[in-house]
């Protein structure tokens, strides 16, 4: 054997040999036995709390107002968890209550919290109590704050009185004690009468003496028979001295006449004389298309589009699963086929906006996030500001912080502070517009 071969043999059993001694004489090398985890118990999931059913709280409501605890039934509503059962279940409530205490079912909806169905149960309380007595009703509304619930009130008193009786609604507003409350009550009414029946509340209006009031009253029922007859709002519009009403009016013909006559609504802006006048008849052509004007000219409901058109109107309503509206639907099935899905719903916007809010806006905060959706809400505050600019601000403010956009608040105010002054200038120091913008919106309006 080699000597080499003989070191690695002694080598190898001198490591074995050691390795061995270890195992049984040397240092033990101590190991701490893993300790099986303890189990985790985790928290339950807190279970919401089940409701009584619908006709429970309903009695238990309604057996609160006929004792006299107006608050314990607000209590028992609001505790409703669900927006929409809540809703319902309010509507109902205080229905039942307007058909026998008008008075009472006003101090009932006034509480409950702005949500679905809040603004068709102010409403009711409001057409219900009119047509008991119309006068104690708009004294009612006309005491109501200037917030969510005053200017929906008055307007659905005024609109049950007018539809009644135009004349003597108007005639007793103008009784009323000489103030602001009084001038805005008389445009309001007026206007009303104008969408109802344009030619009577014009001829009234030509009987008004030229006071400071005119202007305004003008302007009202400009822009209600705007909605209907824009071509006879022009002769209203040419009423008005130059200035700021004038060309709102020449916004507000051009944004409605494009959805009954294109060619005749360009055909008038166009021949206006160069200036703020012009520029704003075209601002509600831009605004009445909804689409670009270009395209909507080439190629108009019941032609032949692009291939991302559709070819009927209940093609649009597949298309779009995220519309779930039944006024939109019903809207759609009387269109001639050719509009595209985001077409159709600018359209049914601009078109139905001031005629039925309480579908087009639920409608509009359904909508998934993007361009159409904030189109559909421009036009849809534009719509509003023209017939009701007190509900145009409480729409925006249920709106999220995040879209309560500068542009949208300082269109709402500057509308507002026209119609309302007081309450619009309250409402602005609220909002976050910056001081600057609030200054010279306010110095705007001349206050």
């Amino acid at each position: 054997m080699t000597t080499r071969r003989m070191l690695l043999q002694t080598g190898l059993a001198g490591l074995l040999g050691g390795a061995l001694a270890g195992c049984s004489t040397g240092t033990r090398r101590e190991f701490t036995p893993i300790q099986p985890a303890m189990p985790m118990i985790l928290a339950a999931t807190p279970k919401m709390p089940v409701e009584p059913p619908e006709h429970e709280l309903m009695e238990t409501a309604l057996r609160q107002v006929r004792a006299g605890d107006v608050r314990g039934a607000v209590a028992t509503l609001v505790a409703v968890h669900d927006p929409a059962r809540r809703g319902q279940l309010s509507g109902r409530v205080v229905s039942v209550v307007a058909e026998q205490e008008p008075a009472v079912a006003g101090s009932l909806v006034v509480q409950l919290p702005a949500g679905p169905g809040w603004t068709a149960a102010l409403e009711q309380v409001a057409r219900t109590w009119t047509q008991r007595d119309s006068a104690a009703a708009l004294a009612w509304a006309a005491a109501l704050p200037d917030d969510a619930v005053g200017p929906v009130a008055r307007g659905a008193v005024v609109d049950a009185w007018v539809a009644a009786d135009a004349r003597a609604a108007i005639e007793h507003v103008r009784t009323l004690p000489a103030g602001t409350r009084r001038d805005d009550l008389l445009v309001l009414t007026a206007a009303a009468w104008a969408r109802r029946d344009a030619n009577a509340a014009v001829g009234w209006l030509r009987e008004q003496p030229q006071d400071d009031l005119r202007p305004r009253l003008t302007s009202g029922i400009g822009f209600a028979v705007a909605q209907s007859r824009p071509d006879r709002a022009i002769d209203l519009a040419e009423l008005l001295p130059a200035g700021r009403e004038r060309w709102l009016l020449f916004s507000a013909i051009a944004q409605t006449w494009v959805a009954v006559d294109p060619k005749a609504a360009l055909a008038w802006a166009q021949q206006l004389p160069a200036g703020a006048g012009r520029d704003a008849a075209f601002a509600g052509v831009d605004t009445g298309f909804g689409v670009p004007a270009s395209r909507r000219l080439r190629a108009g409901p019941g032609t032949s589009g692009s291939a991302g058109r559709t070819r009927g109107g209940g093609a649009v309503v597949a298309s779009l699963p995220d519309v779930n509206s039944p006024a939109f639907t019903t809207w759609l099935a009387t269109q001639a086929p050719g509009l595209s899905a985001d077409e159709a719903i600018l359209e049914y916007v601009r078109q139905r906006a001031a005629v039925e809010p309480g579908a087009v806006g639920p409608m509009i905060q359904a909508l998934p996030g993007g361009t159409t959706r904030d189109r559909a809400m421009a036009l849809y505050v534009d719509g509003l500001l023209l017939s009701s600019p007190g509900e145009a601000v409480r729409w925006v403010q249920a709106l999220p912080h995040t879209e309560r956009t500068n542009e949208l608040i300082e269109k709402t105010a500057r509308r507002w502070l026209q119609t309302s002054p007081d309450a619009a200038a309250s409402w602005l120091e609220t909002t976050l517009l910056p001081p600057y913008l609030k200054e010279q919106l306010l110095r705007e309006a001349g206050r």
